[in-house]
C-alpha cells in the first residue's frame, strides 16, 4: 500500500517538471521565431559589432605619423642646429613629425592655439647642456601625441646634450609577459562582450515588453506554466540568442586576429565564458523590466544601462585606474568578468581553472537576478 502512495506522489512530481520543460521549450521557440522574422534586426545585431571592431580597433592602432610640430630655434647654435637635425631625422625616419620652423613664439603659440600645430619646440638663446634647456609646449587635450612628442623630443636632446668622451649609459633592459598585441587584437573580447549586450537586449528586455505590448502574456496565462517557468524561460532563451551574437563575434575575431595563445581549450572555455555572460545580462534585462509596460522605457534607459555596463567593464581602459566609487561599481558588473575571462583565456593564454572565479560569479549573478525577477513580476492582464 505505502509503495502505491509514493508511486502515485511521484507522477504529479515527475508531470510538473515536464510541464516545466514543455513550457520553457514553448517560450524559447517562440522567442526564436519572433526574431526570425525579423531579419534586419537579427542581422544588424550581429554585424554592428563586428563593424565597431574593424572600424575602431583600427582607428585607434594607427600609429602616429605626421604631427605637426613647430620649431623655434632662438640659439641659432651648433646645439641647436643638432637639435633641428634631430627633428628632421623623426620627419624622414619614423615620420612622426611634420615640423615647421617658425621665426618666434608668438606667432608658434597662436598656430597652436588655433590647432595648426600639436607642439612647440624652443630652443632658448644660449642653449647648453649646462642650461638654458630646450621647452617643449605641448597640446595636451591629446595626451597620446603630447606624451609621444614629449618623449622623442627628450630623446634628441639627451642625445645632443651627452658629453663626448662620456659613454653613454647602458639601455635599460625590456621585457614583455606576452606576445605583442595590438589594439585591434586587445579590443576583440570587449566587442564578443558588447555583441552579448546588445543581442541580449534585443532577446531580453525588448521580447518581455513587446510580450505585454501585444498581448503573448495573456496566453501564457490560461496555461499551467508557473511564475518560475515563465521567467527562466525568457532568461534561457534570450541568453542563446546573445550566445549566438557572441558566437559569431568571437569566431570572427578568432578568424581576423593573431591569437597565438588560443588553444581548442581556451576556445573552449571562451565560450562557456560568452554563454554565463549572456545568461546574466538577459536575466539582467529581465529584472530591469519585470514591470514594464511600454518600448520608450527601453529607449530612455537604453544609452544610460550601456553606460552603467559597458564603459566600467573594463572594456576600453584598465579597471585598476578608476576612481574608487567606479571600481565599485565594476565589481557587481558582470561584463566586467566576462571581459576579464575572456581575455585570461585568449590574451593571456591561462587555463580554463583560472576563470572559474568569474564563471561562478555569472552563475550567482543570474540566480539573483532570476529570483528577484519572480518575485517582482506579475501575472496580471
Amino acid at each position: 500500500m505505502s509503495g502505491g502512495t509514493n508511486s502515485a506522489a511521484r507522477r504529479p512530481a515527475a508531470r510538473g517538471l515536464r510541464l516545466a520543460f514543455l513550457g520553457m521549450a514553448a517560450i524559447g521557440q517562440r522567442a526564436f521565431l519572433t526574431l526570425w522574422r525579423q531579419p534586419v534586426l537579427m542581422i544588424s545585431t550581429m554585424l554592428f559589432p563586428v563593424i565597431y571592431l574593424v572600424i575602431l580597433g583600427n582607428a585607434m592602432n594607427r600609429p602616429l605619423e605626421n604631427v605637426p610640430l613647430a620649431i623655434v630655434d632662438e640659439a641659432g647654435n651648433a646645439y641647436s642646429a643638432e637639435c633641428r637635425r634631430g627633428v628632421l631625422a623623426l620627419e624622414t625616419g619614423r615620420g612622426l613629425v611634420a615640423p615647421a620652423f617658425v621665426g618666434d613664439r608668438a606667432t608658434a603659440l597662436d598656430g597652436l592655439r588655433r590647432g595648426l600645430y600639436r607642439g612647440i619646440w624652443v630652443l632658448p638663446f644660449g642653449l647648453s647642456p649646462s642650461g638654458p634647456p630646450p621647452s617643449f609646449i605641448g597640446d595636451n587635450t591629446d595626451r597620446f601625441s603630447f606624451e609621444t612628442l614629449e618623449s622623442a623630443l627628450s630623446q634628441i636632446w639627451r642625445e645632443v646634450a651627452s658629453p663626448r668622451d662620456v659613454p653613454p649609459p647602458a639601455a635599460p633592459v625590456r621585457l614583455e609577459a606576452y606576445p605583442y598585441l595590438d589594439y585591434l587584437t586587445y579590443l576583440g573580447p570587449a566587442v564578443v562582450c558588447l555583441a552579448i549586450f546588445m543581442g541580449s537586449m534585443v532577446s531580453g528586455g525588448l521580447q518581455v515588453l513587446e510580450d505585454r505590448m501585444y498581448g503573448y502574456h495573456e496566453g501564457y496565462l490560461v496555461t499551467p506554466i508557473t511564475t518560475g517557468t515563465l521567467v527562466a524561460g525568457n532568461i534561457v532563451a534570450g541568453a542563446i540568442v546573445a550566445s549566438l551574437a557572441g558566437g559569431l563575434v568571437l569566431a570572427c575575431i578568432l578568424f581576423i586576429t593573431p591569437l597565438p595563445l588560443a588553444s581548442g581549450a581556451r576556445v573552449a572555455a571562451a565560450g562557456m565564458t560568452v554563454f554565463l555572460t549572456a545568461l546574466s545580462i538577459s536575466a539582467l534585462w529581465f529584472l530591469l523590466f519585470a514591470r514594464a509596460r511600454s518600448t520608450s522605457l527601453l529607449r530612455g534607459m537604453f544609452g544610460i544601462i550601456n553606460v552603467l555596463l559597458f564603459f566600467p567593464s573594463g572594456a576600453l581602459y584598465p579597471v585598476e585606474s578608476y576612481p574608487a566609487w567606479l571600481r565599485q561599481l565594476s565589481a557587481v558588473d558582470p561584463l566586467t568578468y566576462g571581459v576579464r575571462a575572456l581575455r585570461n583565456l585568449l590574451l593571456r593564454g591561462t587555463g580554463p581553472e583560472a576563470v572559474y572565479a568569474d564563471w561562478v560569479f555569472l552563475a550567482a549573478f543570474t540566480l539573483v537576478c532570476g529570483v528577484l525577477t519572480k518575485v517582482l513580476f506579475r501575472r496580471e492582464v
